[in-house]
């Protein structure tokens, strides 16, 4: 991603941050609630877990209650013995149901990672290659980690958590009543003071943390686009420009972050105060009714240790609303991928493709990307089994078009296309591509060795296979010079080898496929003359049985094609041979002369061009 994909993708930051959502959050919740509800077993298992852990975990300030009031103030040591023992069991039971939920919590959360990476996974390998084009790569990323992260966390951790603190609360308040009604009462005269002073406050948490989320997001489409252009910066000498552009995102942040941990270091200690306060009121009451002989000095402890752990669910549940917010717009762009339509779907009676000859028709075709915007126009055009087709033009008049259409990336509008007599709209997909093969300007190469590059072709295929079809395509010799021959490492994208090198690795890849079906897309026009060679050689040989499709602009290439198609403003202007074509004076006899003629001129040219003028014809600069 450059420079000016960087801004694009902070300013789509910024605006899913302002934007409302278009799917209501009940919808969004549900779906999100479905993924953990698959597990119905251990969703159960996990509430009853928590259920317990809350029972245990409210019962030691009730045992501490009894010891005081039962044992200690009656000098029982036996039955004080008892309750020391019946303390360890408590936090024996609480360590188990502790791990428990931990354990429960974990497992799901997992399951529930796995499931929505599979399913985005499954579907963006649907969606047609439209959907990638308009849209920034680093965006789907995010949407697949970072987005599923925050959906995790909110339900396997976050919703557990409100469970324990709504049980909690419930608990106490139940417990307080059952020990003293009137002294509960106003144990919890503060709480609606708490809970107001928690909404107005809680509010401008939300949003200064909502700006620190802003402005990391910045910082981070900012360091994006400084490494992805870094070759663009230094070489317009913009090292000062960028570092001080990055100077005031990376500030907005530091700013955000401080006025953040600033509301906040006021916030809980706001907060501490309401709780002093009902514990204040508990002690005066409480210990005026001590001292009046009404309560127990074992209650009042009782009381005071729940007041001291009353607001601490609180506390948590007041910043709760921030993280839900924050996973219901994350699931608002999960969700937008995998509702994403499949432009390019299969039939339900289609059927596998059989073996096919090579035969390729292209059938009154009309397309474009864009509605009322057609690429492709009237297209005519019968490829014979076994033979080589190149496809010429100028930039832009729908040449790898007719090859996304071919593979079936993209449905034409009108039209069909046909392999074989076999529309392919009606065979299953990957029947039909499991038949062809590709090599690119740019070819991919995955993170991995040399073998596993080749062997992508036909992953079945053994050591002395991948290393027969590297013989083939001249790949072989510089392989071996390698220290560690077939099994190197080419890293990202094959970052570790030169053009040439991709390209042949690609062609080896392409031959070990066995398809019927070959296409050449710029194949050699990135490359130095040497390679370009040893590929020329190299399709000599793969190209033989097999039909082809070429796009190119080298004349080594294109001049020996069976046939060559000139496109012109998604239309077919020219067809025929690379003599034919010359003599025939139109627009491929202009790309020659401009284009062609000077990248290599063979005596088969010389020859061609001698026929051309003692004909009398006219020459393509339109001289006798």
């Amino acid at each position: 991603m450059g420079m000016r994909g960087g801004m694009d993708r902070w300013r789509e930051l910024k605006d899913d941050d302002r934007s409302q959502r278009s799917i209501p959050d009940r919808v969004l919740a549900l779906r999100m609630f479905r993924y953990i509800l698959s597990y119905k077993s251990r969703s159960a298992l996990l509430f009853i877990v928590i259920f317990l852990q809350v029972v245990v975990d409210l019962l030691p300030p009730i045992l501490f209650a009894m010891s005081i009031d039962r044992f200690i103030s009656q000098r029982d040591l036996v039955g004080l013995t008892f309750m020391a023992m019946t303390f360890i069991a408590v936090y024996l039971s609480s360590f188990t149901t502790t791990f428990g939920h931990n354990f429960l919590v974990g497992w799901l959360g997992g399951k529930l990672e796995y499931n929505m990476r599979m399913d985005i996974a499954r579907h963006l390998q649907e969606l047609s290659i439209q959907y990638y084009s308009d849209r920034e790569v680093g965006s789907i990323i995010s949407r697949a980690t970072n987005d599923i992260d925050s959906i995790t966390e909110l339900i396997s951790t976050g919703v557990v958590n409100v469970m324990v603190d709504m049980m909690t609360l419930v608990g106490i308040v139940v417990v307080m009543f059952l020990m003293s009604a009137w002294l509960s009462l106003i144990a919890l005269s503060v709480i609606p003071m708490l809970g107001l002073f928690m909404y107005f406050w809680g509010r401008r948490v939300r949003r200064v943390y909502r700006e620190t989320r802003k402005t990391i997001a910045s910082v981070s489409a900012k360091i994006e686009e400084s490494v992805s252009g870094m070759k663009e910066i230094q070489s317009n000498a913009r090292e000062a420009e960028t570092r001080n552009e990055f100077l005031a995102t990376n500030a907005s942040n530091m700013e955000a972050n401080v006025e953040a941990g600033r509301v906040m270091s006021a916030f809980w200690p706001a907060v501490s105060i309401f709780t002093a306060t009902g514990n204040c009121l508990v002690l005066l009451f409480g210990g005026t009714a001590v001292m009046q002989g009404t309560l127990t000095i074992g209650i009042l402890f009782g009381f005071m240790s729940y007041m001291n752990r009353f607001t601490m669910p609180i506390q948590d549940l007041s910043l709760f609303w921030s993280s839900v917010q924050s996973a219901l717009a994350a699931s608002e762009r999960v969700f937008g991928i995998l509702d994403t339509k499949v432009d390019v779907l299969e039939k339900p009676d289609a059927y596998d493709l059989p073996d096919i000859s090579g035969e390729i028709r292209f059938e009154d075709l009309t397309f474009g990307y864009v509605a009322g915007q057609p690429v492709l126009n009237d297209i005519d055009l019968s490829i014979e089994p076994n033979t080589m087709v190149a496809l010429v033009g100028p930039t832009g008049v729908g040449k790898t078009t007719m090859i996304n259409l071919l593979y079936r990336f993209y449905d034409p509008q009108q039209g069909c296309v046909k392999v074989d007599g076999h529309d392919l709209c009606d065979v299953k997909i990957k029947s039909l591509r499991t038949k062809m093969a590709i090599v690119t300007q740019d070819p991919f190469l995955f993170s991995g060795t040399v073998m596993d590059n080749i062997r992508y072709g036909r992953l079945d295929a053994s050591d002395e296979e991948v290393i027969e079809v590297a013989r083939a395509v001249g790949a072989h010799e510089f392989i071996e010079r390698f220290s560690e021959g077939y099994d190197t490492d080419v890293r990202e994208r094959g970052s570790r080898l030169s053009v040439g090198q991709r390209q042949l690795i690609s062609l080896a890849r392409a031959l070990l496929a066995e398809p019927r079906i070959l296409i050449m897309d710029e194949a050699t026009s990135s490359i130095d003359a040497y390679t370009e060679l040893l590929i020329q050689q190299a399709m000599d040989r793969v190209l033989k049985g097999r039909t082809a499709i070429i796009i190119a602009h080298r004349l080594s290439t294109v001049r020996n094609a069976d046939m060559i198609v000139v496109l012109d403003e998604g239309r077919i202007a020219e067809k025929g041979t690379h003599g034919e074509l010359l003599k025939l004076g139109g627009i491929y006899a202009k790309l020659y002369e401009t284009q062609f003629k000077y990248q290599e001129s063979t005596p088969d040219t010389l020859n061609i061009e001698a026929e051309v003028h003692s004909n009398g014809s006219t020459s393509p600069l339109g001289k006798k």
